[in-house]
């Protein structure tokens, strides 16, 4: 060998180890080719009006093991029979062939980890099993962790098709996670007992949306609906229009008629955003006070006064100026902060029909980002939901345009029809959004009675994924061949007949006889959590009396007073 080519074979020897660092991360990262093996997730989350967090630590029960550690409190007896009996939970299952060094990823975005099985990495935002095994059957010598055998886990063990999780010294055919995530419940029910009316409090669009209903007889009355859109829907014929439109104005732009057209179009922007901006420098008025409990309670019977529509490609300003002369109220709209937020009540819309004027008023404003506080002298102020949560501390909300939704007739659980509506109808629902048959078998037989049985009415609607992926995200890498994620989010206490109970026991609380004063706040507490919304209005009332007990019973039901 030459002299000449030793210097550059000494430097290629050198090289050589760095670059290997380089192209190993990427040969270990996304381009390696998918592993053959298919991840599910289901979770089951809980939420009720008085909590602004779903599976809460202090209100709901404890799915995991008693040898798990947990940050919920251990309750046992009485309280314990009072909560909720739907657990939250999330379980991981995988299916396929053996794979070696796979990385789960759990970041909660939203919320806090309150316990995990098997036992993985923890870290501020979430948890992690990194550079897992998945195996056909335990490594011998490994012992499975403590779980006993009455517990519904075991049945995840008895998954004969599901693989194995090895991770560091622990091994365990599935994983499961508890968290508490501080987002609130997706939607509203008003309504009943026939009909209800659901909107969508999410920027995304629910699916599988069912409301299962006790009734007196012994039996159930269900109703189901495939999707609740959001407060901001998407509209694809819109889009497919827009995008036609763009395409055919891109053929034609070099014809002198389409550069004239432009030429025009640019100037009417223009002039059209200083039209805007001009608007936009009025300074918007403060946010008027809220009223109290009383103006709001008379506000909401004008509300809840029916209205007759028959507005086609009307202004949406018009629309609103009938329901109002209809309905019997007065209102403001926040021009200038409309104006900031390019939301235009110039755009005509299509109203038709009989309904409440509270449904009414939801078509106009929910679905272009508006709300509304009542204001001290009982009129509406109407602006964006924006600014009413930057001012006033409250979490922005976005409802969804109002949904009508007829009950079934009451049936027997022990109905075969009712099994058909009800865990038959679900099972298939799940199946479609890709999930696999025994990973469906083994949810509704933990969960399907308490799902399709419940004490009280409940809303049962699932997220998308994308509304997932922005509370808790679960990232596997490789990514496997196929990936299912569904989360059910079950909420309570929003029986509309329960809180007209509740604010006809806050009266009594007033009641000049003190027998009457002490049922009405023993019956509060006897109801529970759905009563708090209603409580913490009662917080505002003039009668110091109704006060007191109030705040009594908030305390006696774990919940802080302002």
């Amino acid at each position: 060998m030459s002299r000449s080519l030793r210097p550059h074979l000494g430097r290629l020897r050198w090289l050589l180890p760095a670059v290997g660092l380089l192209v190993t991360p990427a040969l270990r990262g996304d381009d390696r080719p998918p592993p053959p093996i298919e991840v599910y997730e289901w979770s089951v989350w809980v939420g009720g009006p008085a909590q602004m967090s779903l599976n809460a630590s202090r209100v709901y029960r404890n799915a995991m093991p008693g040898p798990v550690g947990t940050s919920r409190p251990k309750v046992e007896g009485p309280e314990q029979d009072r909560k909720f009996p739907i657990a939250p939970i999330s379980v991981v299952q995988a299916f396929g062939e053996p794979t070696q060094d796979i990385d789960l990823d759990l970041r909660v975005k939203k919320g806090t980890v309150l316990s995990h099985w098997p036992q993985g990495t923890e870290r501020s935002d979430g948890l992690r099993w990194f550079k897992a095994n998945l195996l056909n059957a335990p490594p011998a010598g490994i012992a499975l962790g403590y779980i006993p055998e009455d517990h519904w886990f075991q049945n995840f063990r008895k998954a004969d098709a599901a693989l194995w999780f090895k991770h560091e010294t622990r091994v365990e055919r599935f994983l499961a996670y508890d968290a508490e995530l501080t987002v609130p419940i997706p939607v509203k029910i008003r309504g009943g007992p026939d009909e209800y009316t659901i909107q969508n409090l999410t920027g995304h669009a629910l699916v599988d949306v069912a409301v299962i209903v006790p009734v007196e007889e012994g039996g159930y009355r269900v109703g189901w609906l495939d999707a609740l859109p959001s407060g901001v829907p998407k509209d694809p014929a819109d889009e497919q229009a827009a995008k036609a439109k763009l395409k055919q104005k891109e053929k034609n732009k070099d014809q002198p008629e389409a550069r004239a057209k432009a030429a025009e179009e640019v100037f009417e922007a223009a002039e059209g955003e200083s039209k805007l901006k001009a608007k936009a420098k009025v300074e918007a008025k403060p946010m008027p006070a809220e009223g109290d409990a009383n103006v709001r309670a008379r506000v909401d019977q004008a509300l809840n006064r029916p209205v007759t529509m028959e507005a086609d490609k009307v202004p949406r300003k018009d629309v609103l100026a009938l329901i109002a002369g209809q309905a019997r109220f007065r209102y403001e709209v926040d021009e200038p902060t409309l104006a900031k937020a390019d939301i235009d009540l110039g755009r005509p819309m299509t109203l038709k029909g009989n309904l409440a004027a509270r449904d009414a008023l939801g078509e106009i404003l929910a679905s272009v980002g508006l709300s509304y506080r009542i204001a001290e002298d009982g009129s509406l102020f109407i602006t964006s939901a924006a600014r009413l949560a930057a001012e006033t501390g409250k979490k922005a909300v976005i409802e969804g345009p109002p949904i009508k939704l007829t009950l079934s007739q009451p049936l027997k659980a022990s109905d075969p029809s009712y099994r058909e509506l009800t865990r038959d109808a679900y099972a298939r629902r799940l199946a479609k959004q890709g999930m696999r048959a025994e990973v469906v078998r083994t949810y509704l037989d933990q969960y399907g009675a308490a799902l399709f049985e419940p004490k009280g009415l409940i809303v049962v609607a699932h997220l998308t994924r994308e509304a997932i992926d922005e509370v808790v995200l679960l990232d596997v890498f490789p990514t496997p061949t196929k990936f299912v994620r569904t989360a059910l989010v079950v909420s309570h206490g929003i029986d509309p007949r329960l809180q007209d109970q509740a604010r006809l026991l806050v009266k009594k609380l007033g009641d000049l006889a003190p027998k009457a004063r002490d049922e009405a706040e023993a019956e509060l507490f006897e109801i529970g959590s759905v009563v708090v919304p209603v409580l913490e209005d009662a917080l505002r009332e003039k009668d110091v009396e109704i006060v007191f007990r109030a705040e009594r019973v908030l305390l006696r039901l774990n919940r802080q007073v302002p």
